[in-house]
């Protein structure tokens, strides 16, 4: 039979080359890719996180089992019984040599840890580390391959025998900005990189959206992990200002709830700085960037991500459409923020967006969007006939939008909906 541990590692290294989609060659590569594959990468260590999970924890189970087998024969041994152990100890003198005897072996008792959910998580923490690292080196790769007079000015050290190795000028200018890129990952600081997109390529870091607190402190914890025997040192003390109360020598662990918030973090993160790029480096193509966003939205609303997606189309609102395909996409980006406000029931900030809103002139769709999220039932009917008579509406959409949500609890309004679209 396989051992837990082995199946648990070796299907992980399997999942992550089938996802690890970042390693693309230069002139393939644009910042929608190259975003693809950091949201493949992070889906599959929160597949591998979520699927094996159960398992690992399975096999800590079994080892807590046999320790309490162990004890129990070390207790049969000396004919104890511990269900009745103030009856036993009144009426039986228990041989002092046995008491030594069970001491010793009780001594001798395998320690209990969770260890394989404990690998588990901290491999997942780690390889989301990295794929953000990943992410920024990508993005760092593509802009200076891109805008490749930026290091007209950086000089490099190179031997005759060195530039020799390349057939072309391209590869030879390929090659020296990834050893550009490489330097700047490995020398500069987290906050540097941050402060390279932001003051050198203009990037804005978004810091009323992004927790990068957050992803600082996961930073710091990742190194205690790797470098210091996950034991709280006090350089993670004055780096990260301690939020979760750490003294020194304590041991960070990577729990369920920790992780899925790094993950939304990062996640988040990613997102935001990449459409940031997008629209800057790859501007003949920024619709492209609008309809991910309008889409992500979408997809994290059905995942019941309200508090996500009220963060996510918060950046949303800073773009302006410039064609009738952009103000679309913001549109419906606009009412997937006003759902999660609702799901939220944040009704102060839901009214004061509502009613800047002017639906007069909206499709039916949007009109019955905001009947429904300013709670106007009156003409709802009427709205879905409207909707249905121009291909808007079918029983498919009106299962799978969440703004539905709102109106499936109201029986006598559902069960009429129903039978217009049935």
């Amino acid at each position: 039979m396989l051992d837990a541990k082995y199946l648990v590692t070796n299907l992980y290294y399997q999942l992550l080359n089938q996802t690890d989609m970042t390693k693309k060659e230069p002139e393939n590569q644009t910042v929608k890719t190259i975003l693809n594959g950091f949201k493949n990468n992070l889906f599959g260590i929160e597949y591998y996180y979520d699927k094996f999970g159960s398992l690992a924890q399975g096999v800590d189970i079994d080892e807590v089992k046999k320790s309490g087998e162990y004890i129990e024969a070390c207790f049969n041994e000396i004919g104890f019984d511990p269900q009745n152990a103030k009856t036993e100890l009144a009426e039986k003198k228990i041989p002092s040599d046995k008491v030594m005897e069970l001491f010793i072996k009780l001594k001798k008792q395998p320690k209990i840890s969770a260890k394989n959910y404990e690998i588990l998580s901290r491999s997942s923490f780690l390889m989301l580390n990295n794929y953000f690292e990943y992410l920024l080196s990508d993005l760092l790769s593509y802009h200076y391959n891109k805008f490749q007079k930026s290091l007209n000015e950086k000089k490099f050290n190179l031997s005759l025998k060195e530039i020799n190795e390349y057939e072309t000028i391209e590869e030879l200018s390929r090659a020296l900005i990834t050893k550009a890129v490489d330097s700047m990952m490995v020398e500069m600081t987290f906050d540097e990189l941050l402060d390279h997109f932001h003051e050198t390529l203009e990037i804005d870091n978004e810091l009323g959206i992004v927790n990068w607190d957050l992803i600082r402190e996961c930073r710091e914890r990742r190194h205690l992990i790797v470098h210091n025997s996950s034991l709280v040192n006090n350089k993670y003390i004055l780096r990260t200002k301690n939020p979760f109360n750490f003294k020194i020598g304590d041991t960070v662990h990577i729990d369920k709830e920790y992780f899925a918030k790094a993950c939304k973090e990062f996640y988040l993160a990613g997102l935001i700085l990449s459409y940031n790029c997008w629209g800057k480096w790859d501007k003949e193509v920024i619709t492209d960037a609008v309809y991910d966003i309008m889409v992500n939205s979408f997809e994290l609303l059905k995942q019941k991500e309200y508090e996500f997606v009220s963060r996510l189309t918060t950046y949303a609102q800073k773009i302006e459409a410039r064609d009738e395909d952009q103000e679309d996409y913001l549109l419906r980006t606009k009412v997937n923020r006003l759902i999660a406000l609702k799901k939220l029931e944040d009704e102060s900030t839901l009214n004061k967006e509502l009613k800047k809103i002017k639906a007069g002139t909206a499709s039916p769709i949007f009109k019955l969007a905001f009947a429904i999220l300013s709670d106007q039932h009156i003409n709802i009917l009427d709205l879905v006939k409207q909707a249905i008579a121009i291909d808007e509406l079918d029983l498919n959409k009106y299962n799978e939008w969440p703004i539905y949500d709102f109106i499936r609890d109201n029986s006598d309004i559902n069960s009429k909906i129903e039978t217009e679209l049935k």
